[in-house]
């Protein structure tokens, strides 16, 4: 009876110890498939952040270059209205020139 009891206590030690094998053994699997869950977040949220980033530059590119643009045409708008009014300054500038200074 005592041989049964020594071999049923062996029987449990090594089922325990195969349990906290086992145990440990998908405590490791499930940090690991963590870690690489954690890892594949991150790194989607780093290209979703970079995909952000790109978008935003472009379409502030698009806006630069439509502003540009717009300023363009209003520069060449205001010349073509005022060239005529070129003649006019240089006439006025120059008689307030020489009214001042006189003929050197």
């Amino acid at each position: 009876m005592a041989d049964e009891i020594r071999a049923k206590e062996a029987e449990a030690k090594s089922i325990v110890a195969t349990a906290k094998s086992e145990a440990a053994r998908a405590l490791a699997t499930a940090r690991t498939a963590a870690e690489q869950s954690i890892k594949e977040a991150k790194q989607k949220s780093h290209r979703s952040f970079r995909d952000q980033v790109t978008k935003a530059e472009q379409e502030a590119e698009a806006t630069a270059e439509k502003t540009v643009e717009a300023g363009r045409k209003e520069t060449e708008q205001f010349y073509a209205d005022n060239k005529s009014r070129t003649t006019e300054v240089i006439d006025w500038l120059t008689k307030e020139v020489m009214s001042s200074y006189g003929n050197l």
